[in-house]
C-alpha cells in the first residue's frame, strides 16, 4: 500500500475516528494529516497525528498514535499522546503488548523509548521555565517544535511530513 491509501485507511477507522472524537469533545481537534509516518517490522506502520493545540499545559493532547496492520489492513488502535512528564503510561511499559510495535528494530527499540521519556522529562522542566521567562505562548511553541523533532529520533529520524 502507497503512504496516502495508509493515511486514509487509518482516518477511516473506527479507532481513529473514537480517539478523535473523544479528543474533540475535549477541546483537541486531531488533524487528518499524520506529521510522523514510519514503516515499522512485521508489515506495521506507525502514523502520529497532531491536534491543532497551541497552548501546552499538563495533560494537554499533542497527537494521536496510530498503528496499522498492513496485511490485515487494518488499524490495530489508536490513542493520544499527552504534554507532560509522565502523562503516557504506555512509554513506561515497554513489555505490554501494544507496545510491542517498536519504534526502531530489537533492543535499540527499547532504548529509544526509554530516551524519549527522559526527553519528556527533561523538556517538561525547560518547558515550566520557558514559561516563567517568556510566555505560554513561545514556551509552548518551542515545546511542540521540539516534541516532534524527540519523536522523529525516538524512530531513528527522517520520518517527519511537511504541511500539517
Amino acid at each position: 500500500m502507497e503512504r496516502e491509501q495508509i493515511i486514509q485507511a487509518v482516518c477511516r477507522s473506527a479507532c481513529f475516528e473514537t480517539e478523535a472524537a473523544c479528543l474533540a469533545r475535549a477541546g483537541f481537534e486531531v488533524a487528518r494529516r499524520p506529521r510522523l509516518f514510519k514503516r515499522l517490522e512485521n508489515d506495521k506502520v506507525r502514523l502520529i497525528f497532531p491536534t491543532r493545540v497551541q497552548q501546552v499545559e499538563e495533560g494537554a493532547a499533542v497527537g494521536l498514535v496510530c498503528l496499522y496492520e498492513l496485511g490485515e489492513a487494518r488499524t490495530v488502535y489508536a490513542h493520544a499522546v499527552f504534554a507532560g512528564p509522565t502523562s503516557n503510561a504506555s512509554l513506561r511499559s515497554l513489555f505490554v503488548p501494544e507496545t510491542q510495535a517498536k519504534p526502531q528494530p530489537g533492543v535499540a527499540g527499547n532504548k529509544a523509548i526509554l530516551q524519549f521519556v527522559a526527553w519528556k522529562q527533561a523538556a517538561w522542566t525547560k518547558f515550566l521555565n520557558d514559561e516563567l521567562d517568556l510566555g505560554n505562548a513561545k514556551a509552548s511553541a518551542s515545546w511542540i517544535e521540539n516534541f516532534w523533532k524527540a519523536l522523529d529520533r525516538m524512530y531513528g529520524g527522517g520520518n517527519l511530513l511537511d504541511g500539517i
